[in-house]
């Protein structure tokens, strides 16, 4: 017999409260329960400890387990890490609504909802909350209000992690008060404005509010802003990253703008925030200027305790393979990338999961939901994949760059898949010719809506143009606000 089984049987505990703890959908728990799947290690030291078992025996017992992980964690039960996933969150549903239970460090656990608008089939209670969330035309309520949290957002963007700051806030039982948000756009910034209507924007060089260099005596204009913010409780920020992309085959590594990243580092000296959190392309660890490195040594120098590391957000469940460079400051706790991606991982989520319930809308007028015009070209190259059911351009119909050498542009002109996730979403989503956008169903790219779900933003979220180019541009640079959801979380819970 399963052990798991046995022992809920001899200890008369139901699947379902099993479910409930483990924050699970109960068809999940009973597969496991039944021997059809097999839980992750983590999940198994959970159920472990929930039933108040050696979790050597749940190993043994399972006849699924690979075998070389039963002889060395049977073997050796030292090497078990019981610490590799903490919990964080579990969800459970009543009455069509979703209930996210968080547990802070000091032992709280603090409620929210989630009203429950679609589920699929036997996914997990964690999904059908974010997938929820990605659906809801309106922002989810706070519950009760704990206090607030002061944000700073510098090269702000469209928001994207400040969206996500938000979200953790009201998981959190926190206003989230965003009292600056600086781009160098002012487009782009409007759209800011237009979802954090309170929130002071300043569309000017970043230089012109910290233009003191790092070490330096404060200058007056950081005099000044230092008294109006006042005590700041999180700064975020994702400076300039085209200089440190791998798609930018001029200025890599060397871009000016790359010096732009200290600026995170010159607030933090003349505001001191309590917490940071920094987003960029992981090929700003190779900078020649080393940048990010610089900006950690000023950092400990100040007294924060900080953390990096490199982050799929496909682990965290945006639905897209979209690798980020991630720093972590502090001055009260000790911050751990890698332990807050363990605390949020998930499987991976496919386009189906994501934008399935969109692949029909038809709205012709609207540019956030339409895709562009496409040369006769690009129309044919588009038809090809349907007609052979394919989804891969063969090199016989790529143009004459493509076709008269080698190349390793195997996704360009490609077709995304239902059930798979997508690539990194860039700026160039809404052209055949610029990476893998193809419509896994549809004779056309996917929209900047379909986009903007791909890349975790909410269907509340207003982007508020009809503007192609830009409403692109801003979706394809954005960090997803899941990322800035469990950095944030992390830092304050």
């Amino acid at each position: 017999m399963n052990r798991i089984k046995e022992v809920l049987e001899r200890k008369g505990i139901k699947q379902v409260w099993l479910a409930e703890k483990l924050g699970k959908s109960y068809n999940m728990v009973n597969s496991y329960v039944q021997n059809r799947q097999q839980p992750r290690l983590e999940i198994l030291n959970q159920i472990a400890n929930l039933l108040d078992v050696d979790i050597k025996d749940l190993i043994q017992s399972s006849k699924n387990m690979n075998a070389k992980v039963k002889e060395i964690f049977v073997g050796n039960s030292s090497q078990i890490n019981t610490s590799t996933k903490e919990l964080t969150e579990k969800y459970s549903i009543k009455n069509k609504q979703i209930i996210r239970t968080v547990f802070t460090r000091h032992g709280e656990e603090i409620e929210s909802k989630m009203r429950l608008i679609d589920r699929k089939g036997n996914e997990e209670i964690a999904d059908m909350f974010d997938r929820s969330w990605l659906l809801s035309k309106k922002q989810p309520e706070r519950l009760f209000e704990r206090g607030v949290v002061k944000v700073v957002d510098l090269f702000a963007g469209c928001g994207g992690l400040s969206v996500g700051a938000e979200e953790a806030c009201r998981a959190l039982g926190l206003v989230h008060q965003t009292v600056l948000a600086n781009d160098i756009d002012d487009k782009i910034l409007q759209i800011y404005k237009i979802n954090f209507p309170k929130a002071e924007t300043l569309a000017v060089p970043i230089e012109d509010l910290f233009d003191g260099a790092c070490g330096m005596p404060l200058s007056n204009n950081e005099e000044k802003i230092k008294k109006k913010l006042g005590k700041i409780d999180l700064l975020i920020g994702g400076p300039p990253c085209q200089g440190n992309s791998d798609l930018n085959n001029h200025t890599r590594r060397e871009d000016p703008k790359n010096e732009l990243y200290l600026k995170m580092a010159r607030f933090c000296e003349v505001i001191r925030p309590k917490n940071v959190i920094i987003e960029n392309v992981p090929g700003v660890l190779h900078d020649k200027g080393q940048v990010a490195q610089r900006t950690w040594q000023i950092l400990k120098n100040l007294g924060y305790k900080i953390s990096t590391g490199v982050v799929n957000c496909l682990d965290i469940g945006v639905p897209q393979n979209r690798k980020r460079s991630i720093t972590l400051g502090s001055l009260e706790i000790e911050p751990n990338v890698h332990q807050c991606v363990e605390d949020f991982r998930v499987n991976p989520r496919n386009l189906f999961w994501s934008i399935s319930d969109l692949e029909n809308i038809n709205t012709e007028d609207i540019v956030f939901d339409t895709s562009p015009k496409y040369s006769e070209e690009n129309i044919k190259r588009i038809g090809y994949l349907f007609d052979n059911q394919i989804y891969d351009l063969p090199n016989s119909e790529r143009p004459d760059c493509h076709r008269l050498k080698k190349h390793s542009y195997n996704s360009v002109y490609g077709r995304l898949r239902m059930d798979k996730y997508a690539p990194t979403i860039t700026t160039g989503f809404g052209t055949p010719g610029r990476g893998r956008f193809i419509h896994p169903t549809k004779r056309r790219t996917i929209t900047p809506h379909e986009a903007a779900r791909i890349q975790f933003f909410p269907d509340f979220y207003n982007f508020n143009s009809n503007n192609r180019v830009l409403i692109q541009t801003v979706i394809g640079n954005a960090v997803p606000p899941k990322l800035g959801y469990i950095l944030t979380m992390h830092l304050l819970k």
